[in-house]
């Protein structure tokens, strides 16, 4: 396609400026800002699940306070900056639905969003740092996980034309603010999908490409595949032209408490064998000669003994991509310590007043996805993961997958949900003062820096 002459664009698997010069995104997600996300920044469950029980412990016109001055320390002109310098040129935001709509007061959007928004593209602007905008949290949900704000384990996006007619009237709304935006390199209409039937996924991204294309014709427009982006064959084949599609990896040796290269629950794990896994994930990319966006890959970095391990993986990443001549963005900028390229000093105000239920938290896996070692929760789990088979005999549909979903049910679910209010205590009698003292923990000056990944990014950027 002929590009407009300030934006990005697609032309056959590469994208360009609107000079002509090919552009390779490489950067970060500014996961957990915009969309808060349990194990990034230390609480319970959901999202607006832990909002709830704030406002109860503070009081509405307190959790206001509390909210905004976490937004505005955790996302700073001095952190892009930072990324700039490292050499990135993207940012991807991936932000919940709720901060511009209610679910009691759907099509009438609320200022507050768009202001956030407003405020780091105009920061991205000035740092020459392009900007994807990412709708991770879906109204209705998109997925059964708690990084879509869903308290429970359904899906109910799929199918349903209100949450549809909601999704796309917002999409519409952010187009329209930022259609002139050059450094918005383009749309992401939704984070890691999960269909189980494909058709209403299809449906959905072919509905909201048309109605983009009716306001925006420049912009380039994000695709994931379904399944958390990770299957590619249930897509139709690219139905616009100016179309990037993205998968999101999460391979084993980044999460297990193992060493790599090594081996891992019967499968060894090399450099050879992530870019089998790589080449598979992304082959509907090369065969319609589309580009590919690496856009979430990270390592979980909780022990400090496997930090060089890790590292070797994401060496081995973030060259796989380059060799393909891929787009990357790594999960994700800042947390408390778990994933993150910098994060809480653990002598922090945050991380010391929220200590003692995150301590209950780890400890019953109310995070499974991140906290991966054993603990007393799990012979229990495995107890009526057992009961369930014996009883049942042939009739659980998924036994291989009983106890996962057992563990998110009890655990990320129930246990989550149970803790909330206690997480909420941890800041009861707080003043203003002392809410703005304890949120300074997530500024970036008083933040630590992973050297060794900082370093990887530099040496790997070119």
């Amino acid at each position: 396609m002929r590009g407009h002459p300030e934006f990005l664009h697609v032309e056959g698997s590469k994208i360009l400026n609107g000079q002509g010069q090919v552009v390779i995104l490489r950067g970060f997600n500014l996961g957990g800002w915009m969309n808060l996300e349990n194990f990034m920044l230390g609480y319970p469950g959901h999202e607006s699940g832990i909002r709830a029980a704030i406002s109860q412990v503070l009081g509405e016109g307190l959790v206001r306070f509390f909210f905004d001055r976490f937004s505005h320390h955790f996302l700073t002109k001095d952190d892009l900056k930072y990324l700039k310098e490292l050499g990135c040129n993207v940012v991807r935001i991936p932000f919940n639905y709720r901060h511009f709509e209610a679910d009691d007061e759907p099509f009438d959007y609320k200022p507050g969003g768009f202001i956030l928004l407003d405020r780091v593209i105009q920061w991205a602007r000035d740092l020459e740092l392009y900007i994807i905008l990412d709708l991770h949290a879906v109204q209705g949900w998109q997925s059964r996980g708690w990084h879509c704000d869903n308290p429970g384990r359904t899906a109910l996006f799929w199918g349903q034309k209100g949450f549809e007619d909601r999704a796309v009237a917002l999409w519409e709304a952010l187009v329209q603010r930022y259609l002139n935006e050059a450094f918005v390199a383009g749309y992401n209409v939704m984070n890691e999908p999960e269909a189980k039937d494909p058709y209403w996924l299809n449906h959905y991204y072919r509905r909201v490409t048309k109605a983009i294309r009716r306001i925006d014709p420049h912009h380039i427009i994000f695709l994931e595949g379904n399944h958390y982006s990770q299957r590619f064959d249930e897509l139709d084949p690219p139905f616009d032209d100016n179309l990037v599609y993205s998968s999101h990896l999460y391979v084993e040796p980044g999460l297990e408490q193992v060493q790599y290269p090594g081996e891992i629950k019967g499968d060894f794990y090399d450099r050879d064998r992530i870019e089998e896994i790589y080449r598979e994930r992304t082959a509907f990319m090369r065969h319609y000669d589309v580009p590919h966006w690496f856009g979430e890959f990270g390592c979980i970095y909780s022990d400090p003994a496997l930090e060089e391990s890790r590292l070797r993986l994401m060496a081995d990443m973030i060259a796989i991509a380059e060799s393909y001549g891929d787009h990357w963005t790594i999960w994700s900028y800042k947390d408390i310590g778990k994933m993150g390229l910098i994060f809480l000093d653990p002598e922090s105000g945050w991380m010391q007043r929220t200590q003692p239920v995150r301590r209950i938290k780890s400890a019953l896996r109310c995070d499974s996805w991140i906290e991966r070692n054993v603990s007393e929760i799990d012979p229990p789990i495995q107890n009526i993961a057992n009961i369930t088979r014996t009883i049942a005999e042939r009739h659980v549909k998924e036994p291989s997958t009983l106890e996962e979903d057992l563990h998110y049910s009890i655990c990320d679910g129930l246990l989550s949900q149970v803790l909330q209010p206690a997480f909420a205590e941890q800041f009861r009698g707080m003043k203003e003062k002392g809410i703005d003292e304890m949120m300074t923990s997530f500024a970036f000056d008083h933040c630590k820096h992973r050297e060794g990944l900082e370093m990887l990014i530099k040496e790997s950027i070119p």
